[in-house]
Formats: C-alpha cells, sequence, structure tokens
C-alpha cells in the first residue's frame, strides 16, 4: 500500500464538501492515522505493567498470583483503569503535536472549527435516539447480564475524589477530543487518499468498533448487542463530522454518551 506523498491518490472534492474537511483530504496521511492508534494501543499495554511494577514495589509484593489478586481489587483496579486510559491517551499526544507544531497541520484542517448550532442539536438528537435503540437491545439481555457487563466497568468508578476527577476528565473531556481526531479525522482522511469516502468512512468506523469492543471482553450475545451499539454511535460521529465538517459535535456526542454512561455506572455500583 502506498505511504508517502508521491503516490498520493488524488482527491476532487466536490462542491458540497465543507472546506475543513477538503484541506484535510491532502494532508494527512494512513500513516499518521496508523501511528497515532498504534500509539494509543502501546499505552494500553504498557500503563498497566508499569502501574502493577509500581504497586509491587509499593506494597513489597514479590509473588505474582497475590500481586494481580490485589490490583484487580479496590481501590488498586480503579487506579489501574485510570493510569492505563492516561497512558493510551499519553502515547497519542506525540504524533499529533508533530502534526501540529512539525507538519503545520492547522486545527481547520484537523477539524477543530466553528460549526452551524444545529449540528449541535442534532448530535443532541442522535444521543437520545441511540440511548432509545439501545435501551431496546437491552432487552435481548436479562438484568443479572446487564449488571455483570457494568461491574466489569467499575474500575472507572473511584470514591476518591481525585480519581474521581481523573476519570471524567479521561472519560468525557481528553478521551472524545482524543479519539474523534485519531478516527474521524486522521483515520478517515488517510484511508480517503486510497479509497471512495463512503468507503474510507465504513472502514473508519469499523476500526473504532474493534478497538472500543476489547473493553467489553464479552462474547456471544453481549458482544453483538455491544458491537451493535458501539457501531451505531461510531456511525453518527462520521456522519456528524462528513455532514458539518467539524469534529465539535461528534465530540460533543461523544463526550455526553460517555458522561451519562459515567453516571449510570455509578449510579448502578452503589446498589
Amino acid at each position: 500500500m502506498p505511504w508517502g506523498p508521491d503516490s498520493e491518490r488524488v482527491v476532487t472534492p466536490s462542491a458540497e464538501t465543507p472546506k475543513s474537511m477538503r484541506a484535510g483530504d491532502g494532508r494527512f496521511r494512513l500513516r499518521d492515522a496508523v501511528i497515532i492508534i498504534a500509539g494509543m494501543l502501546i499505552g494500553q499495554f504498557i500503563g498497566p505493567v508499569f502501574y502493577v511494577s509500581g504497586l509491587a514495589s509499593e506494597l513489597g509484593i514479590e509473588d505474582d498470583d497475590r500481586l494481580f489478586s490485589v490490583a484487580y481489587a479496590e481501590p488498586y483496579l480503579n487506579h489501574l483503569v485510570l493510569v492505563t486510559i492516561l497512558y493510551a491517551y499519553l502515547l497519542m499526544l506525540p504524533w499529533i503535536l508533530i502534526l501540529l507544531y512539525v507538519r503545520r497541520i492547522t486545527l481547520r484542517e484537523i477539524g477543530l472549527v466553528r460549526t452551524d448550532r444545529r449540528w449541535f442539536g442534532i448530535a443532541l438528537l442522535f444521543f437520545l435516539v441511540l440511548y432509545g435503540i439501545s435501551a431496546g437491545l437491552m432487552h435481548f439481555l436479562d438484568a443479572e447480564t446487564i449488571e455483570a457487563i457494568y461491574r466489569k466497568m467499575d474500575g472507572l468508578i473511584s470514591s476518591e475524589p481525585a480519581w474521581a476527577v481523573l476519570s471524567v476528565l479521561l472519560v468525557v473531556v481528553i478521551g472524545p477530543v482524543l479519539q474523534e481526531i485519531a478516527f474521524r479525522s486522521a483515520l478517515f482522511h488517510g484511508l480517503s487518499r486510497h479509497m471512495p469516502r463512503l468507503a474510507a468512512a465504513a472502514l473508519s468506523v469499523a476500526v473504532f468498533v474493534v478497538i472500543q469492543l476489547q473493553y467489553t471482553l464479552a462474547d456471544g450475545v453481549v458482544a453483538s448487542v455491544t458491537s451493535a451499539q458501539v457501531a451505531m454511535l461510531g456511525a453518527a460521529l462520521m456522519f456528524l463530522y462528513m455532514k458539518s465538517g467539524s469534529l465539535w459535535p461528534g465530540i460533543a456526542l461523544h463526550a455526553l454518551n460517555n458522561g451519562v454512561s459515567l453516571i449510570f455506572f455509578f449510579v448502578l455500583l452503589q446498589h
């Protein structure tokens, strides 16, 4: 597959294509998205390694079985999950900064540009529709299964104020911005150099679904329901970007989705 500027696919944007997206088509390379997403995956691997190693030194635990039993119990489970997310986002940042300060890609070309307010209203409408559909999909699962799914994610919730604030920042603020840059901007534009725009959009949504599903650790009906939910969210985010030419409506929808989910986890785990 061609990677360099000498083998660029010529893109002829239509008059209806938002200007910010036309600019982004020529500046992003597919390798930009690959490096950003690879950084996220590497961070998810080394984050737990560093945290568990530090925990072993702090608590003076040498037995691996005991160490992992401690690491996967509260309050350390919450710390482990958040450190993992933190490392993932930290390792996404270097290449994004290279794009901004070395390659001189502008915020407009990335997609961080103002857009019509109506797109935020459409994002809110998408959120309400998606939550309605998700509630319907949950009917395929029994109450015990639903509770078990959310209890797997209880590492996102902390009773410690500092860690709770970090959880909100990572899940509701930082995560939506970085993930929209990675999947809706860099990956979409990188793929658009090598295939039609609709195909690039579909493939970027598929990659987003695969990356997100690694958190569920589920199979069978649970995996099918979760895949449908994430795919619908990804498609909505992609639609908002393609039509508005801005990442901000998608970031708003992504943040709202994550924020409400975080509140739901907290309420559920109090019972």
